[in-house]
């Protein structure tokens, strides 16, 4: 086992999140969140404070939050349901697994579990027999996203550092051959209009023409299309690969396995105690700070590798100088 780790700052100046003091392994906070009622005063408090310490975490340490939000969470909601299905053009949510570590999968309903749901004498619960999933959202407006799915609890936030996850994917050919138009082609001016910025070192790049023309700048402002680079190197990132790897544990046999786009972990305070320090400080390889609603914890809880106490407190000072004070209801 590692040294204990010690909490570098006075524990009141971290209220309302309380730190796990046991933990010697990596810093865990918990706040108490009263999910799907979610209090305003209690909402706009963690949206400042998720604000404030994004911000943060992005300049001194380069993490950016991928956020994710579980199916059954939205399925459960009607009103989240209809937010989420406005807004997928926009977020663009790929949905893969989210499991525990080391989680036994969901046997399938016995014989007499079947008789039981055709004679109505117990409700069938599709969630009780799938696995769980989670959506990963695609799209970088992080601010608009906490706005939309916090408070009901199936929220979660992974810091990662920048340009592990969000490096566009290069174009797999590269055009090397000149491009080549006789002189009495160039000089037509449909011609000149249409290659005039044309470039085959970046096929990617839309020409003037078409970006330019009026019957395009509709598509163009509900498909931006650097926004769309931007997901599509996202969604083929390491990532991906990664999070198969510490969390598929058990199913890396299955045939669905390798068609799984990635795996979130589903963590509580109780995994992180339950869990040996080797394999707390793994989960760590695809993470920096793990944050996530946990209706077990009846709150969020933040997991951090390293002692960030000291940024978490500062960002909590600079809110109660603004008059920000957490009701915990």
């Amino acid at each position: 086992m590692g040294e204990t780790r010690s909490i570098s700052t006075p524990l009141d100046r971290l209220l309302p999140w309380r730190w796990a003091e046991s933990l010697s392994y990596c810093n865990l906070l918990w706040i108490p969140v009263k999910f799907d009622a979610i209090p305003d005063g209690q909402k706009e408090w963690l949206l400042s404070f998720f604000l404030k310490l994004s911000n943060r975490l992005e300049e001194t340490h380069q993490l950016h939050g991928e956020h994710f939000m579980q199916l059954q969470t939205i399925d459960d909601n009607s009103g989240i349901r209809q937010q989420f299905m406005n807004e997928m053009l926009k977020e663009t949510p790929l949905i893969g697994l989210s499991r525990r570590p080391h989680q036994q999968e969901a046997a399938p309903p016995a014989t007499e579990d079947i008789e039981a749901f055709a004679k109505k004498k117990r409700q069938f619960r599709a969630y009780d027999y799938a696995p769980a999933s989670a959506y990963w959202f695609l799209d970088r407006n992080d601010a608009a996203l906490r706005q939309r799915y916090l408070g009901y609890g199936g929220l979660t936030i992974l810091y990662r550092k920048q340009g592990q996850a969000n490096e566009p994917d290069k174009p797999a050919v590269t055009a090397t051959m000149p491009l080549m138009i006789p002189a009495f082609l160039r000089r037509d001016p449909a011609i000149k209009q249409l290659v005039g910025d044309l470039d085959l070192k970046k096929p990617e790049k839309i020409p003037a023409f078409l970006r330019d023309h009026p019957s395009m700048k509709q598509v163009f402002h509900v498909f931006d299309v650097n926004s769309m680079k931007e997901k599509n190197g996202l969604a083929l990132s390491p990532f991906r690969d990664q999070s198969k790897e510490i969390f598929g544990e058990g199913i890396q046999r299955d045939l669905k396995f390798e068609a799984l786009p990635f795996i979130l972990p589903r963590l509580s305070s109780q995994d992180f105690f339950a869990h040996t320090e080797i394999q707390v400080r793994r989960w760590f390889d695809l993470f920096d700070v793990y944050a996530a609603e946990s209706p077990d914890d009846e709150g969020i809880i933040m997991a951090c590798r390293d002692d960030l106490t000291a940024m978490i407190a500062t960002v909590i000072e600079e809110m109660r100088g603004k008059g920000y004070r957490y009701w915990e209801g």
